[in-house]
Parts: C-alpha cells; sequence; structure tokens
C-alpha cells in the first residue's frame, strides 16, 4: 500500500451533480456510504503519490483512491481540446486491461472496517494514556459516533483491560500498538530559531488490519490528533459548518464504515486563527463554544510566536516606573511635550504610550529589562520563554522630537494615514533589540505608521512581523490588477525578503466597521490563500467579530483553505449549502450571496468600510435579488433546513433595510432613515434570538458606528428639521456644479465668487463621493485625488430674517472649505476617509442675503483614496 502524503481534501455531500444513494440524514440529506482520499481539486479517480501536485502520475503508480463519483458515469471520460485527436481503441483489449485493473485494485485495497452495524458496537476507542489532547480525541469519536447511531463505543486508555468481542480498534494518538503496526505519527516541537519553525504539526489516518489509526503531533502547541479525528468523523459525513449546535450537521447511520486509509495531513500555514474581538458582545460560554469548534475545522488557536500587540512598546521601559525620573523616555507631542497614556485606575497606561525610540538611553534601558525578564528576575507583560513582543499604541503615534522625525527620514508614503511614516524608526530600534539576543524571537507589528519596509534597516533573522494592512481594499482578492491589493503584495513580498517570519494580521469581516452586510472574505480568501503559500508566510492571526450574519461561510472557508490551499472552493461550497439548506434550497441561498460577492469584485473603488459601497447596495440591486430567496422559501426542505433558510431570509431583508436607510438619508428624510436603521436593529435581534453569533447588539453599537447609533443621528437630523428643534430652511441639491480644480487655482480664480459663470461645469451627486461616481483614472483603479470645487444656488425665505441659520452637511473628504455668497463661513479640518468624522455643522447667518437667491461654493480637497462631498446636507434654523 502506497503511503499518501497529501493533505485531504473535503468530499463533496451536497452538489446535486456529484450525489450518490447513500445514508439517511436526520434532515433527509443523502450522503455516500464510503468517502475516501481526495485532493478537491478534481473528481474522480486520483492517485496516491506525491507526484499529484504536479499535475501527473508517475510510472510506477500502483494505487488510486477516489472522491464520491459523480451520478453521470460519464462525467468523468475525457473532454476532447482543441487540436487534441482522440485515438480509436480495441474494446476487447480495453476491457481485459479494466478487468486486470479492478483485480489488482480489489487485491491492494481492503475491505471498509465497520465499526458500528445496526446500532450495535462493533469497536473500541483505545486512546494514549495520560495525553489529554489524545482523550480529547477519542471523546470527541464516542459523541459523535453516537449521535450518528445511537451506539456509545467504549473508550479506555491502552494498557487497561480491553472489553471482549468489538474486532475493530480505534488507536486514537501515540498509542503503542500504533507503533507496532509500523506507522509513523507526527511528533516533535522544535523551538530553535529556523525558517521551519512551527512547521512540525499533522496527523495520519491508516487502516492496518483490523485497526484504524487516528494520531498526529499533540506536542507543544499541536492539535494534531484532534485533527485526526474530525478528519475520520468528517469523512463519516460529519459537518460544523458554524459554531455549535445550531451549525453543525450529523447523519442518522445505524451502520458505520470505515474505508482503507492511508493519509497523511499537516497544514499549509502554521498560524490560523480568528479571534473575534470586542466590538460585538460574546460571552463566555460562546467562547468556548466558538473555540472547540475551531479545533473541529482546523484552526489552531495558540500563539506560536512572542504575543504582541498594540501598546507592548511602553512595556520596555513602563511610564509607572519611569515617566517621573525619565520623561524624556517617552514622545513628545506637536506643542513639544513629553506625554504618557491615560488610565482610569493607574497614573499611566503602557498601552497607549508612545516611547522615544531615537533617545540611546530608551535602547540601553529596554535592553536590562530584558535581560533580567529573560533571567527570571523581572516580570514584563511582552516576554515568553521563546523572545518579547514590541508594538507602539493603536492609531498613529508619533514622537515629534528632532531625532524621531531625523529618523523617519519622510519619505512621502501613499497617505494611508495621516502622519509621517516611522518604519524606519521602529524597525531600526526593533532590529537593534533583536541582534541583542539572537536565540530569542523580537515579535513586531507592520501595522499604521510602519506598515512599509523600513529603508536602510537590516532584518535580522530572528525578527518576527506581523504584517496587518489595516487600510487595505477588501473588495477585491490578491490577484486584482488593482494598485492597493496589488502593492499589499509588493509590501508583503518585500517583507517575506526580509525574514522568514511573517505572519498577517487581517480583518474578517474586512468592512472594518458598520452595518453588517454582506462580504466577499469567501471568495477572496479561496484566492488568497495560494497565492499567501507561495509567498511562504507562516499564517493568520485575524481579528474576528460575532457577526456571522455578516462573515458567513467564511470562517469554514478559511480553516479549510488555510490547512489545505488545494481545497475546491466551489465543491466546499456546494457541501455546505445542498448539506445545509437542503439540495433544493441550497442552490438558491448560494445564488443570492454569489450575487452579493459578484455585485462587490466588480466595484473598482478599493475600501474597507460598507458606507463606501451603498452605491452598489441599493434598493434596485437588492430587490433583484431576492428572487433567490423566495425561491429558497418555496423549495422542498425539512423543518430544520427551512428554519435555516428563514435565517437566511432575515439577513436578506436586513440588507435591504441597509438600502432603504441610505435611499431614505440620500432624499434627506431622516424620520424613514431613522426607521429603516431601527428595522436593521429590530432584525439584528431577531437573529440573534435564532442564533446567538448571527451578531449581538451591545454597548459598543450604540456608537455612530453601527445601525443603533445611526438612528439615533438620524432622529436628531430630523429634529431639526421636523419643527422639533428647528425649521428647515433649504435642501443642499443631490446635485451640483462640479470642476476639478487641477493646479489649485480655484480661490484665485474665485471660483467661489456668486457671479462667476460655472455654466461649463459637470455636475456631481452630493450623496456620494466623486469616487462612487466616476471611473477610474488608469487601468490600476486610481482615482482622482486633489481638489475639488461644488457650487449651487439656493432661496432663503424672508421669515428667517431675525432667526439664526446654520448649514450641516453630511461629510467633506479630507477636508472642506465653504464660502455664502463670497464669503468663507468655515473649514471642515482634515480627517482620514475611514475615520467616519466626516460631518460638520456652520454658523452661516452673516452670509446669507434673506428673502433672495443665495450661492454656495465648497471647496474640497482629498489628499489620498477617497474624497468629495458625501451623505448631502441642508440648511436649517434652530428654534429661538
Amino acid at each position: 500500500m502506497v503511503k499518501s502524503e497529501r493533505k485531504w481534501s473535503l468530499p463533496s455531500a451536497g452538489s446535486r451533480s456529484r450525489q450518490l444513494a447513500g445514508q439517511r440524514l436526520s434532515e433527509g440529506q443523502t450522503r455516500p456510504q464510503s468517502e475516501r482520499e481526495g485532493t478537491g481539486k478534481q473528481l474522480g479517480d486520483r492517485c496516491a503519490g506525491d507526484h499529484l501536485r504536479a499535475g501527473r502520475c508517475s510510472p510506477d503508480c500502483r494505487r488510486r483512491v477516489s472522491q464520491p463519483a459523480p451520478a453521470d458515469p460519464s462525467a468523468n471520460a475525457p473532454v476532447p481540446r482543441r487540436g487534441m485527436v482522440v485515438m480509436p481503441v480495441r474494446v476487447a483489449a480495453s476491457f481485459s486491461v479494466f478487468l486486470f485493473t479492478m483485480l489488482a485494485a480489489s487485491m491492494l485495497q481492503a475491505a471498509p472496517l465497520t465499526i458500528v452495524e445496526g446500532g450495535r458496537g462493533r469497536a473500541v476507542i483505545v486512546v494514549e494514556p495520560d495525553q489529554p489532547k489524545a482523550m480529547r480525541a477519542g471523546e470527541a469519536l464516542q459523541t459523535y459516533i453516537e449521535k450518528m447511531s445511537g451506539a456509545r463505543l467504549g473508550l479506555v486508555e491502552e494498557g487497561t483491560a480491553m472489553p471482549d468481542g468489538f474486532p475493530v480498534r480505534l488507536l486514537v494518538g501515540h498509542t503503542a500498538a500504533a507503533g507496532g503496526l509500523g506507522v509513523t505519527i507526527p511528533a516533535g516541537f522544535d523551538q530553535t530559531i529556523r525558517p521551519d519553525i512551527f512547521e512540525e504539526e499533522g496527523y495520519v489516518l491508516k487502516t492496518v488490519g483490523q485497526d484504524i489509526v487516528v494520531a498526529g503531533n499533540n506536542d507543544g502547541p499541536y492539535k494534531g490528533t484532534v485533527y485526526a479525528a474530525y478528519a475520520l468523523l468528517e469523512r463519516l459525513g460529519c459537518r460544523w459548518y458554524f459554531p455549535g449546535d445550531w451549525g453543525e450537521v450529523i447523519p442518522e447511520r445505524k451502520t458505520i464504515a470505515v474505508a482503507d486509509l492511508d493519509i497523511r495531513s499537516r497544514p499549509d500555514f502554521a498560524v490560523r486563527t480568528i479571534n473575534p474581538s470586542g466590538w460585538v458582545p460574546m460571552s463566555n460560554d460562546e467562547r468556548t463554544i466558538y473555540h472547540d469548534w475551531g479545533e473541529k475545522i482546523g484552526f489552531n488557536f495558540a500563539p506560536f510566536y512572542p504575543q504582541v500587540g498594540d501598546g507592548f512598546l511602553a512595556y520596555l521601559t513602563p511610564p509607572n516606573d519611569y515617566f517621573a525620573s525619565n520623561p524624556e523616555f517617552f514622545a513628545m507631542n506637536e506643542r513639544g511635550e513629553r506625554h504618557a497614556g491615560e488610565h482610569a485606575t493607574l497614573v499611566y497606561y503602557e498601552n497607549t504610550t508612545m516611547l522615544c525610540l531615537s533617545n540611546p538611553e530608551v535602547f540601553k534601558e529596554s535592553v536590562k529589562n530584558l535581560r533580567a525578564a529573560f533571567a527570571g528576575e523581572k516580570k514584563m507583560g511582552n516576554v515568553s520563554e521563546l523572545g518579547f513582543g514590541i508594538s507602539p499604541p493603536d492609531g498613529t503615534p508619533y514622537c515629534y522630537c528632532k531625532g524621531c522625525k531625523a529618523q523617519s527620514l519622510n519619505l512621502k508614503y501613499l497617505e494611508y494615514f495621516d502622519r509621517t511614516y516611522q518604519s524606519e524608526e521602529f524597525f531600526g530600534f526593533a532590529a537593534g533589540l533583536a541582534r541583542e539576543f539572537p536565540d530569542k524571537i523580537a515579535a513586531t507589528m507592520a501595522y499604521s505608521l510602519r506598515e512599509m519596509v523600513p529603508e536602510g534597516i537590516d532584518i535580522p533573522d530572528n525578527l518576527m512581523v506581523m504584517y496587518a494592512p489595516i487600510a487595505c481594499d477588501v473588495l477585491h482578492p490578491n490577484d486584482t490588477r488593482l494598485w492597493r491589493r496589488r502593492d499589499h503584495m509588493r509590501i508583503l513580498r518585500k517583507w517575506r525578503k526580509m525574514t522568514p517570519h511573517i505572519t498577517i494580521y487581517d480583518y474578517n469581516p474586512g468592512l472594518l466597521i458598520g452595518n453588517w452586510v454582506p462580504e466577499r472574505d469567501t471568495a477572496n480568501i479561496a484566492v488568497n490563500a495560494a497565492i499567501y503559500k507561495k509567498v511562504g508566510i507562516k499564517g493568520f492571526r485575524t481579528e474576528g467579530r460575532k457577526a456571522f450574519m455578516q462573515t458567513w461561510t467564511s470562517y469554514y472557508a478559511r480553516a479549510k483553505l488555510l490547512w489545505d490551499t488545494d481545497t475546491d472552493i466551489e465543491v466546499l461550497k456546494a457541501d455546505l449549502y445542498n448539506t445545509f439548506f437542503g439540495p433544493a434550497a441550497g442552490p438558491h441561498v448560494q445564488a443570492w450571496w454569489d450575487a452579493c460577492e459578484d455585485a462587490l469584485v466588480r466595484e473598482t473603488m478599493q475600501v474597507h468600510e460598507d458606507f463606501f459601497i451603498n452605491h452598489i447596495y441599493n434598493i434596485d440591486f437588492v430587490r433583484g435579488i431576492q428572487k433567490h430567496v423566495e425561491a429558497a422559501r418555496r423549495a422542498k426542505a425539512t423543518d430544520v433546513q427551512g428554519e435555516r433558510v428563514e435565517a437566511f431570509a432575515l439577513i436578506a431583508e436586513h440588507l435591504l433595510a441597509f438600502a432603504m436607510m441610505n435611499a431614505a438619508e440620500m432624499r434627506l428624510d431622516y424620520a424613514a432613515a431613522a426607521t429603516a436603521a431601527g428595522r436593521m436593529v429590530q432584525l439584528e435581534n431577531r437573529l440573534h434570538d435564532i442564533y446567538s453569533f448571527f451578531i449581538e447588539n451591545g454597548p459598543p453599537q450604540a456608537s455612530k458606528l453601527f445601525p443603533t447609533g445611526r438612528g439615533k443621528i438620524f432622529k436628531s437630523l430630523a429634529e431639526k428639521v421636523d419643527g422639533t428643534a428647528g425649521e428647515l430652511v433649504a435642501s443642499l441639491p443631490l446635485e451640483m456644479t462640479f470642476r476639478r480644480d487641477l493646479f489649485n487655482e480655484g480661490i484665485v480664480g474665485d471660483w467661489h465668487d456668486p457671479e462667476f459663470d460655472d455654466s461649463d461645469w459637470g455636475r456631481k451627486n452630493t450623496y456620494y463621493t466623486w469616487d462612487q461616481q466616476d471611473p477610474p483614472e488608469d487601468e490600476s483603479g486610481h482615482d482622482y485625488n486633489g481638489i475639488g470645487w461644488y457650487r449651487s444656488r439656493f432661496t432663503v425665505d424672508a421669515k428667517f430674517a431675525d432667526r439664526p441659520l446654520k448649514f450641516w452637511c453630511g461629510g467633506a473628504i479630507n477636508e472642506g472649505w465653504v464660502w455664502i455668497n463670497g464669503k468663507f463661513v468655515g473649514y471642515k479640518p482634515y480627517s482620514l476617509w475611514w475615520y467616519h468624522n466626516h460631518d460638520f455643522e456652520l454658523d452661516i447667518t452673516e452670509a446669507i442675503k434673506f428673502g433672495q437667491e443665495n450661492t454656495i461654493a465648497i471647496r474640497v480637497l482629498n489628499s489620498s483614496e477617497i474624497g468629495g462631498l458625501m451623505r448631502r446636507g441642508f440648511f436649517w434654523s434652530p428654534n429661538n
């Protein structure tokens, strides 16, 4: 029997074109009685040898293994390619070869091992003694086999008395029995700093005689035996698409047989984690359920490298210990003052404190403290046995002293952020520390002002970089021609040339803050995983959220692809949708989600906030894909499948409410916008009641970033114009005349003057930014960066002559200047486009001509990426 070194890919169990008659699932779904090894890229017979990676069979290949074959026997027949000659063959000769092949296969392949027959167990689970991970794996096998068949298999530790009458053994973990059978099981955890560190994880599934070996590497942080157990259960038809009981599908089978197995599998990425953040509340029980589910699908929540996070830098010289005596150790603000982070109970807070990295005494003191920590003489929160982690606080912390500014080089990178990049300063400091401790790993973050690879800095081999491209485009995969993803990959490849210790800290959901609308995370990771593997990164520490109404299938897909980048995403999706929702409804549910993904990827804007995709998810689009929802509802399904379809329908209704909220805001009907936002919250709460992992509204959702907070804003705006707090004077037109100011001549040219002739200007919608309306400037998707002017006229009734007047604007990105009747009335300061600080209000009373027509001119400067007016605006008069 030839060993298979390749990784197993999920067999298709749901695609209607691939179903076989099989055992009945609890919900009426069919499943193949016997599922064998497959790689997922193709269906039908596949070779078991290593050479499969090259797409060919070697001359000495003796064994073939299969995924479930298509129902149509002709589905795997060779398809002639253009220019391909199909040679005639003699039927008798072909048939004799076929008979010989089948005879040889039957001699080589053992019969399936029946572990449950007619609801009675025929096997015992034998677990490696004194090994908690192996015991957990054995208990998983026992639990789910019982759920499937009603038979509870016996479970014993090796070396204890074995029950009689059970011909089959499931050998779980590094048992002596498995060793006696000659089975080599992955083992070892070597923390020596080297390029292939953390790559020992893996498992084997192997049948030998009447034994089934289920084992993997359990050393250190590895969980190979646990993964082996769940891989075997998946082959028996079990699925865990979402966390907890709601997300699992367990087939009902009174007889369970395990096909001949010879599988050796290891993950393509060592680091495979999605950690839900605090943006959505998550209870301790939910976190336990989530972690248990993560193990079932292949995540590993171990840190591997030394922990690094925002604000770990100041652990080197904590401000509560040093600020009073050495304020020069800490960053200087723009006013020339040294400062440290504030805290509610402590005097200072390390995690919001920036150090002055150009001060050589900071480096010396940091080295001294780290040496003491490694010697066990001092406790430091950023130090572990393997090394230490350092990173400045979140946001864009910066030291404005002369030395730090000089070290930062001022290279004028593209303005993803609003301050000078500090890659050279920070990584020069970090590299120096790494060299002081060559047997330790220095873990850092390439985040915010440190995303770029530093110029002129040599990175030692023991420096680890967690690349966190927070400002990256999430609408497109890495193989796009569009510049932001292209540059992301360029930066990543440069980092990888510097050090083999690269992980990515990305975000799932990718739309960082917002309204829980559908994303492209599943489609994107299906493309990106193989690209990242080719680059050679160690893996992912992803920031997630308990928001499965938005992230949907992406966590499941990501887990499978990070283990095996050859996983066929279409096979995976067909299995999920057709199994979870039923073969009749599943394709329609998938069609709705696919339509959302397709709409996003066709957009040339490159963003990571959902208030810039409101022109995509508009009412026409959402109503246009509603047909898939109705078709899914009409489809034949079991009661449980029907309940899942109804939950999906609520997600679709939520997207419609999002579209209606934006449409109402566009026409300045803030009462209707508030109602739509409220409807979104109601639907979120209903979804939470169905399945708590869909979403949960807690204190964070009261901010302006989420539907609850948006509803409050809309109610406040409605009160300004409905008589409660004030009265509407005039609306800012939905369209205004517009012109780009390519050479910054508008002010000198009096473009704000009421008499200026703008008859040859174009027109621009004031609810959407100009990037949402204009085609990109080139094939790479660069949008216009620069100055744009908007002009319009409005009339103010004479009745407002003795009342104050104000202009409220929904937003100007990134800066705005406003003139009324040629008089300058106010300035909207710079704010990065994804900081959500865009709306502004100005008192315009002194510039208004009451009872007459007035002119407004708005100058907007966009220094990079997204720009223009947004969310329209209005003129109003507060009540006296």
